[in-house]
């Protein structure tokens, strides 16, 4: 269910009102209980999955911790790996490989049948999996104790707030708040419902409004006009900021109303210096789970490995580098859905990113105000990449903007670019003050007459302009 919807208006009401009257044990039971009726509201069949990656990964936990023969210890972080993995791989892949098999093969003039599953996405899957996979590492690791209570781990793997579309939460952070009776504060009640209030804002009255430009550019067939595939993309770069940022919100400021402090997941990426510190800002959760679990042990690994050891030094330290960033930014790419856009998405943004550190003293020699404008730039390269149904779209629409940069009449382009400031104006200077002041809540520490004034403003601008149509957050598909 959407946290915007009427079925989730009745949803937690009941379940926060049980939770306020439960003791702590109970309390768990329950969000338990209620994280799979969510769960369940799309489709109960895959309740399933979640079940298998949950006792695999408390299996495994348990194994870990008993074990100090590190074969074994390895040997289940192995069986944890593949489990979670070939899940997410038979139900997000296995029909884009199959079918990008059957065209590769089509094109030697070979007609191959592949079977197909021909299944719905799991929703959420990429994102539990990642979970309690960290958890799995991370026992192996020694950073988190294995978990013995079963149900409590199981409320770690699935609490509804951030089943669907994260943040990605560590066993290091979440299981202790778990596990601990949580203390309830009007402070963070209040901060909850205001981040609450504040991501339904950004969802349904700037992203879902954004979508309605976004989505007819991107729906029709070329050739393109560069000045509607421009407008299209600035739209999909706020498009895509406030969906998934309003979300987040939505799900850290539930969590606060329940005493659990979930992971900040977007720092103001449109603020960002460079690409490097765009990914340092945006999906803080996923680019960090990267950079721990993937890019970091890889990196190691290809630093040592004997392919490079005649190397120079720093020659070596370069390669090993840029071959982690690539296949890491791929498989980051590929992450988000199962097309190859999404992969080259990753490589661009591995370029990008290797183009900064190759001329950084050069780049942050630039006036700062310089080094965000262009970085947004590249950001929406990346997001035309991102947003096209497939690559030969992307460059059919990076053709457009360098050869045939036209407005035509019928484009109303002054009046498009309008919408698009009006729709953006509050989220901008909201976020000018919140960088100024690196604080992310700075609207609660207006004096009350302005801060209640701006929350009316909130308020009327989604009652009268509002999208309510329960459009579902994008990331849900992935």
């Amino acid at each position: 269910m959407l946290f915007h919807s009427l079925q989730f208006a009745v949803f937690f009401p009941i379940v926060y009102g049980l939770y306020l009257v439960l003791p702590h044990k109970l309390q768990n039971r329950m969000l338990l209980v209620a994280s799979y009726v969510f769960y369940g509201a799309w489709d109960w069949r895959y309740l399933g999955l979640i079940l298998v990656s949950t006792v695999t990964d408390y299996l495994c936990g348990l194994g870990i911790a008993a074990s100090e023969d590190n074969r074994k210890r390895k040997a289940l972080v192995t069986v944890s790996l593949v489990v979670n993995l070939s899940m997410l791989g038979v139900f997000k892949y296995y029909d884009f490989f199959a079918t990008s098999f059957q065209d590769f093969m089509g094109a030697f003039g070979l007609a191959v049948h592949p079977y197909f599953l021909n299944v719905a996405l799991p929703i959420g899957i990429s994102f539990y999996t990642f979970q309690t996979l960290s958890y799995t590492i991370d026992t192996f690791r020694g950073k988190v104790v294995a978990e013995r209570n079963f149900f409590d781990f199981a409320l770690y793997v699935s609490f509804f707030p951030q089943l669907i579309a994260g943040p990605i939460e560590r066993g290091t952070r979440l299981l202790p708040q778990i596990l601990k009776p949580r203390t309830l504060t009007p402070e963070k009640v209040y901060r909850g419902a205001y981040l609450f209030f504040w991501g339904m804002f950004l969802k349904v009255f700037i992203a879902d409004n954004m979508a309605k430009i976004v989505d007819p550019v991107f729906a029709a067939a070329g050739p393109y006009e560069g000045a509607s595939v421009l407008l299209a993309v600035y739209a999909f770069s706020i498009q895509i900021y406030c969906d998934f940022a309003g979300y987040s919100f939505m799900a850290i400021g539930l969590g606060l109303a329940m005493g659990i402090d979930l992971m900040e997941n977007f720092r103001r990426p449109y603020f960002s210096k460079s690409i490097a510190d765009f990914w340092r800002r945006w999906h803080i959760s996923l680019s960090s789970w990267f950079r721990d679990y993937v890019f970091s042990p890889y990196y190691i690994y290809m630093e040592r490995s004997p392919m490079f050891s005649r190397l120079p030094m720093k020659v070596r330290h370069g390669v090993a580098f840029f071959v982690t960033l690539v296949v890491v930014e791929f498989l980051l790419g590929m992450w988000h859905g199962a097309a190859w856009n999404f992969g080259f998405f990753g490589i661009y943004h591995a370029l990008m990113i290797w183009a900064y550190y190759t001329i950084r003293k050069h780049w942050d020699r630039m006036h700062v105000f310089v080094q965000m404008i262009l970085t947004f730039h590249l950001a929406c390269g990346g997001w035309l990449i991102f947003r096209a149904t497939s690559m030969g779209q992307a460059a059919e629409m990076f053709q457009s903007l360098v050869f045939n940069f036209r407005v035509l009449p019928e484009l109303m382009l002054s009046q498009t670019a309008t919408e698009i400031g009006v729709f953006v104006a509050i989220l901008f200077v909201v976020q000018v003050f919140q960088h100024r002041h690196d604080d992310t809540l700075v609207v609660l520490r207006l004096p009350a007459f302005a801060r209640y004034a701006f929350l009316a403003l909130l308020g009327t601008l989604m009652l009268a302009f509002g999208d309510f149509q329960e459009r579902p957050f994008i990331y849900f598909q992935f």
